[in-house]
C-alpha cells in the first residue's frame, strides 16, 4: 500500500529553467541551462575574440616603431613588447588550430588570459621605460581593455570584476614604482575608478538582459515543441473515434439499404457513442487550452457542496448504471456545507475524477463523499473498486494523453487520456487545493481533494435532484449564422417537443420578435454572428422587446471573461460542440432560475 501526494507546481506556460524573470531579481538558471547559455555565448564570441587577439597583437607591434621614433627604446622594453605580441598571437593560433567544438570551450579561458597579458604588457612597457613622464601616455591603454572586458559577455563576470580592480591597482603601483608623484596618479585613479563602476553596472545590466532573453527564447521554443506534440497527439487520438464513425456509418448505410432495423439501431447507437466521445474530447481540449492561456481565470467564492454532489449524481448515474456499477454519492449531514473554490473548476475537476472512476471500474462501486479534516478544511473522496493504479504510473496519469491499462475484455470507450491532465492544470490555479492519490493494483483507487471550507454553520440546500423541467411546448428562439448547425439544433429541440423559431442575424431576430404572437420562453444563440454582430446585440434586442428570459450562449471560440458581464443571471455558456445531455442540463439550469 502506498500513499502518493500530488501537489501542483506554480503555473508555468512551458518547461522553464528558473523562476519567472523580473527586473529586480537575479536571473538564476539551473545547471543545464547555464551550460547551454555559456555554449551559445562562446559560439557567438569565437570569431570576435580571434579578431580582437589579432588587433591587440598588431597594436602592441605598432608601439615598437612608434616608441623607436619618439623615445629611446631599450632592449628590455623591446623584448617586453615582442613578448606581448607573441603571446597574443599564440593565443590566436591556439584557437585557430583547434576544432570548432574545442575552440568554443576555450573561449572564456583564452579571453581571460588575453586581457591579463595586455594589462601586464602595459605595466611592463612602463617599467622597462622607467620614465615617470611616459605614465600619462601609458595608462589610457588600459581603457580599451576595460571596454572589451566589461562590454562583452566573453569573459566571466567575476573575472571581469577582479581584472578591472587588480589591473587598476597594478598600473597605479607601477606608476608609483617608476617615480610618478601621488598627485599625478590621482587623475588616472579617479578615471579608472569611475570606469570600473560604470563598467560593472553595464556588465550586470547586459548579463540580466542576456539571461532574460535566453529564458524567453527557451520558453518560446518549449511552447512551440509542446504545441507541436499536442497537435500530433491530438490528431492521433481523434482519429480513433472518427474511424469508428466512418465504420459505423458504413454499417448503417448497409443496414438501411437492406431494411435491417435492429442492425440499424445498433449502428445508430454506436454512432451516438462515438459522437459523444468526440464532443467530450473537444471540450476537454478546449478546457485545457483555456487554462493554459489564462482565459479561464478562477473566481473564488462560497460554493455549497451538497447541490454540487447532487448534480454530479444526476450526471453520472446513467453512465454508472450502463456499466453495471453502484454509484453512491453521500451528501454532507453536518457543517461545513460550504467550500471556498471556483464552482466551475471544482465541478470540472470532480467530473473528470468521476469519469475516470467509472471508465476504469468494470464491476463493483464508485463512492463520492465529503469528509471534514480540520475546522476549515474539507476533503472530497472519489473512490472506486476498479483495477487500481500501479505505483510506477501514479505520476504519469497526470500527463496529457496518458491512458492507463484496462481490464481484459472491457469494451467501454477509452477516452483521450486528458481528464487528469486537466485536473492537474486546474489545481495549479486554485489556492489551498491539494490532491492525494491512494491506490493499489486490483484494489481500487481513492482520489482525495482537500480544499478550504467555510467555518460558519450555514444551512444546506436540499440534496434532492432538481426537477427536470418539461420543454414540451416551450417556444425557443434559436440564433446561429451557420445554416447547418441552425437546422440541426432546431431538429433536436423539436424532437424534445419545442416550438422553434430560427434566425441567422440580428435583423432576422428583430423580424421574428415583431411577427411573433408570444414572447420566447428560451433564447439559444451563437456568440459570434456575421457582420460583427454578437450575442450581446441579440440579447439587447430580445430584452428590449420582451424583457429578460432564460438564455444559452453557444460558441466554438473562447469568450473572454469581460464579455459575460452584461448577461442576465439566468444565462449559461456552452462550448461547441455541445452534446444533447449538456444542452439539456443547461436548459434545466436556466429555466430553473427563471
Amino acid at each position: 500500500m502506498r500513499w502518493l501526494t500530488w501537489r501542483p507546481k506554480p503555473p508555468s506556460p512551458a518547461q522553464v529553467y528558473a523562476p519567472a524573470p523580473t527586473e529586480s531579481s537575479p536571473q538564476f538558471l539551473d545547471t543545464e541551462a547555464e551550460s547551454r547559455l555559456g555554449w551559445e555565448r562562446n559560439t557567438a564570441a569565437l570569431q570576435p575574440l580571434k579578431m580582437a587577439l589579432l588587433a591587440g597583437a598588431f597594436t602592441f607591434l605598432a608601439f615598437i616603431p612608434l616608441d623607436a621614433m619618439t623615445r629611446a627604446l631599450t632592449l628590455p622594453a623591446l623584448l617586453g613588447r615582442v613578448f606581448t605580441v607573441l603571446a597574443l598571437l599564440g593565443l590566436f593560433w591556439r584557437l585557430q588550430r583547434q576544432t570548432q567544438e574545442s575552440a568554443i570551450t576555450e573561449v572564456g579561458k583564452v579571453a581571460s588570459l588575453a586581457i591579463t597579458i595586455a594589462a601586464l604588457g602595459l605595466a611592463g612597457m612602463l617599467l622597462s621605460d622607467g620614465q615617470p613622464v611616459f605614465y600619462a601616455e601609458t595608462w589610457p591603454g588600459l581603457l580599451p581593455i576595460y571596454f572589451f572586458s566589461y562590454g562583452q559577455l566573453i569573459v566571466p563576470l567575476y573575472v571581469s570584476l577582479a581584472f578591472g580592480w587588480l589591473a587598476m591597482a597594478a598600473l597605479l603601483a607601477t606608476g608609483h614604482a617608476v617615480g610618478v608623484e601621488t598627485m599625478a596618479l590621482l587623475p588616472s585613479f579617479l578615471i579608472l575608478f569611475i570606469v570600473n563602476l560604470f563598467g560593472l553596472a553595464t556588465r550586470c545590466r547586459l548579463e540580466a538582459w542576456s539571461r532574460h532573453s535566453f529564458r524567453q527564447r527557451c520558453l518560446a521554443e518549449n511552447s512551440a515543441e509542446d504545441k507541436a506534440l499536442f497537435l500530433r497527439q491530438t490528431s492521433h487520438n481523434l482519429r480513433q473515434p472518427l474511424q469508428a464513425l466512418s465504420c459505423y456509418s458504413a454499417v448503417l448505410d448497409h443496414a438501411l439499404a437492406h431494411n435491417r432495423v435492429e442492425e440499424s439501431q445498433r449502428a445508430a447507437l454506436k454512432i451516438g457513442l462515438a459522437i459523444d466521445e468526440l464532443n467530450e474530447a473537444f471540450n476537454r481540449i478546449l478546457d485545457i487550452a483555456n487554462l493554459e492561456s489564462g482565459k479561464q481565470i478562477p473566481a473564488i467564492g462560497a460554493v455549497e457542496i451538497n447541490p454540487l454532489l447532487a448534480a454530479l449524481e444526476d450526471q453520472f448515474a446513467p453512465k454508472a448504471q450502463q456499466r453495471g456499477l453502484r454509484l453512491k454519492i453521500l451528501p454532507r449531514t453536518k457543517p461545513p456545507f460550504t467550500v471556498c473554490t471556483d464552482p466551475s473548476l471544482l465541478r470540472q475537476i470532480l467530473s473528470n475524477l468521476l469519469d475516470n472512476a467509472v471508465k476504469y471500474t468494470s464491476d463493483g462501486w464508485v463512492l463520492v463523499a465529503a469528509v471534514k479534516t480540520a475546522p476549515d478544511r474539507l476533503k472530497l473522496h472519489v473512490r472506486d473498486s476498479g483495477i487500481g493504479i500501479a505505483p510506477a504510473e501514479q505520476q504519469d496519469i497526470f500527463q496529457e494523453f496518458y491512458r492507463g491499462r484496462r481490464q481484459h475484455g472491457d469494451t467501454h470507450p477509452h477516452g483521450l487520456g486528458i481528464g487528469l491532465a486537466y485536473v492537474a492544470k486546474a489545481l495549479q490555479r486554485l489556492p489551498e487545493h491539494r490532491l492525494a492519490l491512494h491506490s493499489q493494483t486490483n484494489r481500487g483507487s481513492d482520489f482525495a481533494l482537500e480544499l478550504p471550507s467555510r467555518t460558519e454553520t450555514s444551512t444546506c440546500a436540499s440534496t434532492a435532484p432538481p426537477a427536470w423541467p418539461t420543454v414540451d411546448g416551450s417556444y425557443v428562439l434559436l440564433v446561429d449564422d451557420d445554416t447547418t448547425v441552425l437546422d440541426a439544433l432546431a431538429e433536436q429541440l423539436e424532437c424534445w417537443g419545442c416550438l422553434v423559431e430560427k434566425a441567422r442575424s440580428l435583423a432576422e431576430v428583430r423580424h421574428v420578435l415583431a411577427e411573433s404572437q408570444r414572447p420566447p420562453d428560451l433564447l439559444i444563440s451563437d456568440f459570434y454572428l456575421t457582420a460583427g454582430e454578437t450575442a450581446h446585440d441579440v440579447l439587447a434586442a430580445v430584452q428590449a422587446d420582451c424583457g429578460p428570459l432564460p438564455t444559452i450562449i453557444l460558441s466554438a471560440r473562447t469568450i473572454r471573461s469581460g464579455n459575460p458581464a452584461g448577461w442576465p443571471a439566468d444565462t449559461r455558456f456552452l462550448h461547441k460542440p455541445a452534446g444533447a445531455a449538456a444542452l439539456r442540463a443547461a436548459i434545466t439550469a436556466v429555466m430553473n432560475k427563471h
